[in-house]
């Protein structure tokens, strides 16, 4: 069997006193776009996880989730930070050409926030139902547009539906464009946009700079939705096995680290720095910590708003695998997509990789955190 073939099966789990990282250590790169939900990835790498388990690992900053799948595709990076929905995209070729791939860690849930204008806010657009009516008064004269960052993106469904559950067709009443995450506030200031969803910390940037307004969290529209997973391509799982499950475990133990109420604060200050996201502060403390300011003086409850490990967060379980074939499924993006069985969902979602990887995590760092005061 080829390599390209082994994302068809599951293999036998390996016992786990055969990992081992090879020495000196092989060069591991992985591709992130600079966003909350790559916590763990730069934990692991600041905190020592990685070279813990004899791992050399660098990480790649890239401007948005275009750069990680063409990386992916021609095999310029080893892993990668990416959507959920990009396992699938990639392995069954959804407008690119196929190539195999695979994750056995989901690194975050939530961690997004749809936002609507301040014009918009002002004429009274506060929830789905009210930007429904007024699509409907301004029919024919004006055309409202919002963004995503991705085609197949977790925001793009929730979006879809949040548009949907006001009575709007996100086909027919309204445009929704692809912007990368860092430019939608810019691109929110500048006119071009009437709301979008996307991930931390930039629906933030923009609520603190004044110049939206946040009307729902996805952790408040769809709770427990996966968001972003750890994927490599299946001849690097092939290949380099043991490295793979070893780099697993660190990104468990970092998880872990990440959602312990009393580490949430310097995790904002390491992600805000200029290295990684460069923003204020203010914009990762508002979901790390919280409370989360929703724009004016209006908050919310900031404990949910994104998740790294508690309720078996960080698994890559067959119902999470599912939800993103739902929605893949059901916003016509997913006429490509074959009916899967439960095997190829498993080689797709590789729970097996997980357990072996949690084997090797140390005890304390594979207790549960718990839920930020």
């Amino acid at each position: 069997m080829t390599p390209a073939n082994t994302s068809l099966r599951v293999p036998q789990r390996r016992k786990r006193a055969g990992i081992t990282a090879p020495q000196p250590p092989r060069r591991i790169t992985v591709a992130y776009v600079p966003l909350t939900d790559c916590s763990p990835l730069i934990v692991a790498h600041e905190m020592g996880f990685f070279v813990r388990r004899g791992l050399d690992v660098r990480l790649s900053r890239e401007a948005g989730w275009t750069t990680v799948r063409e990386k992916m595709l021609h095999g310029e990076v080893d892993a990668a930070h990416a959507p959920a929905s990009m396992v699938f995209q990639i392995s069954h070729g959804l407008g690119v050409t196929p190539v195999p791939c695979l994750t056995g860690l989901i690194l975050a849930y939530h961690g997004n926030a749809t936002v609507v204008s301040n014009e918009l806010y002002d004429i009274g657009v506060t929830d789905a139902a009210s930007l429904g009516q007024l699509v409907a008064r301004l029919k024919g004269r004006r055309r409202l547009t919002f963004a995503c960052v991705l085609k197949y993106s977790s925001q793009h469904y929730l979006l879809r539906r949040w548009l949907r559950s006001g009575g709007i067709d996100p086909d027919k009443d309204v445009d929704i464009a692809i912007v990368p995450p860092p430019l939608m506030a810019e691109c929110m200031e500048q006119g071009h946009l009437d709301g979008y969803c996307v991930a931390e910390p930039w629906a933030s940037v923009g609520i603190l700079r004044g110049s939206c307004r946040c009307i729902t969290l996805s952790a408040d529209f769809d709770p427990m939705h996966p968001e972003k997973v750890i994927m490599v391509r299946s001849e690097f799982e092939h290949d380099r096995h043991d490295e793979h499950v070893l780099m697993i475990s660190a990104l468990i133990e970092a998880a872990r680290w990440c959602d312990k109420p009393a580490n949430r604060p310097a995790l904002a200050t390491l992600l805000a720095s200029r290295p990684y996201l460069g923003v204020p502060v203010e914009a990762t403390r508002n979901a790390l910590v919280g409370p989360f300011r929703m724009g004016g003086k209006s908050t919310t409850d900031a404990s949910r708003a994104i998740v790294f490990s508690r309720d078996e967060a960080s698994r890559p379980s067959d119902a999470k695998a599912r939800w993103v074939i739902q929605e893949i499924r059901a916003h016509g993006l997913g006429n490509d997509l074959p009916q899967m069985s439960q095997e190829r969902v498993s080689a797709l979602f590789r729970e097996d990789l997980y357990e072996e990887a949690l084997a090797l995590t140390p005890a304390a760092a594979r207790s549960p955190a718990h839920s930020p005061a």
